[in-house]
């Protein structure tokens, strides 16, 4: 190739880099900003000891983030299931027995899962905002010690 092809060449690769950062600039200049109503609450992580103090001092409700069938296999004593895939009025319906003022531990299977965070952030899109995650899960649950309850 020949110097002034090449020349010719960089121009256009420059020429394009050029308007697309320009239309990228222009649309994220023109693209409207959602007000900021609220600041969301922050989702904490405990772990195994923190977990028990709530679970015995009876300052917490679980929430158990798993399928309705795992729950029903066994999940913490008192635990409500809000299963992750659960949206609109199903999810208000799941809800309604978890008072806002307490503090609220969401959990799965364990590590390898990603569901309690999920649940968490829609209970905090529901307003609720003393929330936990306790990432162990129930294999965290287990180890601990402690028994699992059953329908």
């Amino acid at each position: 190739m020949k110097v002034g092809k090449k020349l010719v060449f960089v121009f256009k690769i420059f020429l394009v880099c050029a308007v697309s950062a320009g239309l990228a600039w222009s649309f994220n200049s023109l693209r409207p900003v959602p007000p900021i109503t609220m600041q969301q609450a922050e989702i904490i992580e405990i772990d195994g000891a923190e977990t028990l103090k709530f679970f015995d001092s009876n300052e917490a409700v679980f929430v158990d983030a798993r399928s309705d069938t795992d729950f029903a296999m066994g999940h913490i004593p008192g635990a409500v299931n809000v299963p992750s895939w659960a949206i609109g009025i199903e999810l208000d319906g799941l809800i309604t027995s978890i008072p806002k003022d307490k503090m609220i531990v969401v959990y799965c299977d364990g590590l390898s899962c990603g569901k309690s965070n999920i649940v968490a952030r829609k209970l905090r899109d529901k307003g609720f905002s003393n929330l936990a995650v306790y990432p162990d899960g129930l294999d965290g649950w287990l180890s601990l010690g402690r028994d699992l309850e059953g329908n």
